[in-house]
């Protein structure tokens, strides 16, 4: 992920951080947080964060972090890599197309106007993008505004805009991006792939990092980034563009607004 800007109209801040990571290498663009007081090397140092929790959260790394460069607190060998550690920042983040990330349809439909995938409820608003195509049919580049859910199964595009989809098949994956400023639990329900950088969509679990998206966008090389409108884009097939999909992704626990409320930096 990469700094878009700052909720409140901030310029990036940014630090030396002392980071730690028990030998795994931090990609560039990864969110961090405060390690677990009560364990040694963690203390005192930011660590990538749990992907599916995002508590803690100190800020979003500028460099990639070798493996090899740790802080050893016992002899006083530390390492600092460069954060911008807003805590109202909002960062562009990709959507992962990762099988992980993705789900699969469990069910055809000739008219692509449906997806039969498994999903928890309360979707309307959420976006549904074929990845892959699993069959016969050509659902790749299917994209539609969720205008409906039947209860943890379908998801049916947006009645009035849903007239130029493929038939997809049994197979076809599928991601679905996160509505505007929704939540399946408190404190905002996004969780980021296994980097820790990218966007995981929603699946069968209720996601529940704390983040949000405030915003979705479209972007191939034939088109400039936009942000997702159900009147400009949903009901269309996209496979000769491939695009990509982007949000602008907030943390709901910064430490340094949150510390004493929802965090517990201080004291674990």
């Amino acid at each position: 992920m990469i700094w878009h800007y700052d909720f409140s109209g901030s310029e990036p801040v940014i630090r030396d951080i002392c980071v730690y990571n028990g030998g795994v290498a931090i990609a560039q663009g990864a969110a961090m947080a405060y390690g677990p007081v009560a364990t040694t090397e963690n203390t005192g140092a930011a660590i990538q964060a749990d992907a599916d929790v995002l508590s803690n959260i100190i800020g979003v790394t500028l460099e990639a972090i070798p493996a090899a460069n740790l802080s050893v607190v016992a002899t006083g060998v530390d390492y600092y890599a460069k954060m911008i550690i807003n805590p109202l920042g909002v960062y562009l983040a990709k959507y992962s197309t990762a099988a992980a990330d993705d789900v699969p349809c469990t069910a055809a439909d000739a008219t692509g106007k449906t997806v039969t995938v498994t999903q928890v409820a309360d979707h309307e608003r959420c976006w549904a993008y074929i990845t892959s195509t699993g069959g016969s049919a050509n659902g790749f580049g299917n994209l539609f505004q969720v205008g409906a859910t039947t209860g943890t199964t379908v998801l049916t595009a947006a009645t009035g805009y849903d007239d130029n989809l493929s038939a997809n098949a049994i197979g076809d994956t599928v991601i679905v991006l996160h509505q505007p400023y929704g939540a399946d639990v408190a404190g905002g329900s996004v969780d980021l792939a296994t980097n820790c950088v990218d966007v995981s969509g929603h699946d069968a679990a209720a996601s529940a990092g704390a983040a949000i998206v405030l915003q979705n966008y479209i972007v191939s090389k034939s088109r400039p980034m936009e942000p997702l409108r159900a009147a400009s884009h949903s009901g269309n097939n996209y496979a000769g563009e491939n695009p990509s999909f982007y949000a602008d992704l907030m943390f709901s626990e910064h430490l340094a607004v949150a510390g004493g409320v929802v965090n517990t930096r201080v004291i674990t």
